[in-house]
């Protein structure tokens, strides 16, 4: 999922993309993304086959693209990403369902991870290949863990009835709607900033060790706050207190990153952001898997990845300047803040959220 970000300099010289461009090779990836969601089945393991082949061949088309065919396989490679991670989280939800929270960070926990490795990972592979490279080999470490899939793994009898009625499939009266709104946020935050962050700090610094450790900074604060939540949360302590805490990190973060034009100030603002985000996500999913398991809420919480990276590179173009387009994440960090603290007080408190029939 960082990848696209990490070679974002590259692309752009490749293709020849403008901010808008590239903004809309983001918004179709997550776009697809987020329409995985509503494809995966009750078998979570013939979903999850089905995503890694299609995330395999996204990956290859990625390859092989001209500056017009990048947009159909970042598409499909979006897609496969998409049933891949619900199919995944799902399956961690059945398995661990008395303590969702804390399973739910740790598998973000392992994806934050990867994450954190791809920028160094991917500078150092293209000092001695290409993007067509990178692409292609991750197009056959796709096919190979599908390969595995369809050998080894095996749906969980839990998982093998569907959690809602067809009927209920596309319904979001199923959650609150300040928690539908609000989950949309942190995954189009955290997209947005991944995305665009290399290409930021590249213009603004010119020196490729600045863009290399702002990366990897935001992934490792996403790492390490996953790594404290887990911990917390296997501990019992307030989800409630982790969850305001983060939100306003992330503001806090955001406002830095933007306000800074030092090197130090711009990594600190990305490290923080990073950090705050970590726990957001998988808490606000945790709260809406109790009121159910229906996969429309991670096709909404798709759009906002789809929806925020492409914005701010619209508001990039139209102004010629990406520290502007940044304010399009920030603005939505400030939503996340207000409505997070609405979802937070009210759990507390033991209301009921969900909507009356």
């Amino acid at each position: 999922m960082a990848l696209p970000g990490s070679v974002l300099p590259t692309l752009l010289a490749q293709w020849s993309l403008a901010d808008r461009q590239a903004g809309l090779l983001f918004f179709l990836g997550w776009l697809g993304s987020s329409l995985g969601a509503l494809v995966v089945r009750a078998s979570k393991v013939r979903s999850l086959a089905l995503g890694t082949l299609l995330a395999a061949l996204g990956a290859f088309g990625m390859a092989l693209s001209s500056r017009w065919s990048c947009f159909l396989s970042m598409a499909i490679f979006g897609l496969g990403l998409g049933i891949t991670m619900t199919s995944t989280s799902l399956l961690q939800s059945a398995r661990n369902a008395e303590r969702r929270g804390a399973e739910l960070n740790r598998l973000n926990l392992v994806w934050a991870l990867g994450a954190c490795i791809c920028p160094t990972l991917a500078e150092h592979s293209l000092r001695v290949a290409s993007a067509r490279v990178i692409f292609s080999s991750l197009g056959l470490f796709f096919a190979l863990v599908c390969l595995w899939i369809l050998a080894f793994e095996r749906d969980p009898a839990n998982s093998l009835v569907a959690p809602e009625r067809s009927a209920n499939k596309w319904s979001l009266t199923l959650w609150p709607l300040s928690l539908v709104i609000v989950i949309l946020l942190p995954t189009g935050i955290e997209s947005s900033m991944g995305g665009w962050i290399a290409a930021y700090v590249q213009r603004t610094q010119q020196t490729i060790v600045t863009t290399v450790t702002a990366g990897s900074g935001f992934w490792v604060g996403l790492m390490l706050s996953r790594t404290f939540a887990s911990t917390i949360l296997l501990v019992r302590r307030s989800e409630r207190l982790v969850l305001i805490q983060s939100l306003c990190t992330v503001v806090a973060g955001a406002l830095l990153l933007i306000a800074s034009k030092a090197s130090v100030g711009i990594l600190i603002g990305v490290f923080m952001v990073g950090f705050g985000l970590g726990p957001v996500y998988p808490l606000l999913l945790a709260i809406a898997l109790e009121y159910s398991e229906n996969t429309a809420i991670f096709f909404v919480a798709g759009l906002g990845s789809a929806f925020f990276p492409w914005l701010t590179g619209v508001v990039s173009s139209s102004v010629s300047s990406l520290r502007i387009g940044l304010i399009v994440p920030l603005a939505a960090s400030v939503l996340m803040l207000a409505l997070g603290l609405r979802v937070a007080m009210l759990t507390a408190k033991g209301v009921s959220m969900r909507p009356q029939s």
